[in-house]
């Protein structure tokens, strides 16, 4: 059975070695990953609405922010993704990799997510309303290399 998994960067003027890198990166955990025999997968989400003007406060609360996800069994890749602008907002969402969705309510429960989430909420209002949550199990992969 054949998976897929497909990652798009949007890519910004100068940033393009690092964007690289970080494709590299991720590519080689879900390859790593997939060549384990692991035929499932879960993608965790949290969509924000942030409010116009508050975009680089937000992104510099989480650029900042200690994850701890590296101690977290189970745990692929990270993401903070930047979606379009509406009049009032830009959405943005937050897009964790998990081995399965197990490993992710395990982390749930763990002393690191009470660490990674300590500060949440410290800060001025950056975001309309509470962020929405969505979990994806994963169906199909499709890397570089299995695209063929």
């Amino acid at each position: 059975m054949s998976q897929r998994h497909e990652v798009t960067f949007r890519r910004r003027a100068g940033c393009g070695v690092a964007i690289q890198e970080a494709e590299s990166k991720v590519g080689r955990a879900v390859g790593a990953f997939l060549h384990e025999g692991e035929l499932s997968m879960f993608i965790a989400m949290n969509r924000f609405q942030v409010i116009r003007g508050e975009e680089e406060t937000f992104e510099t609360v989480w650029k900042s922010r200690e994850s701890h996800l590296g101690e977290v069994p189970g745990f692929v890749a990270f993401h903070l993704l930047r979606g379009p602008e509406a009049e009032d907002h830009t959405l943005f969402a937050s897009h964790t990799v998990w081995r399965s969705k197990a490993d992710f309510e395990a982390w749930t429960t763990s002393e690191a997510f009470r660490k990674a989430h300590a500060g949440a909420g410290g800060h001025k209002p950056l975001y309309l309303g509470p962020p929405k949550f969505e979990g994806f199990e994963v169906i199909q992969t499709v890397t570089a290399a299995s695209a063929g």
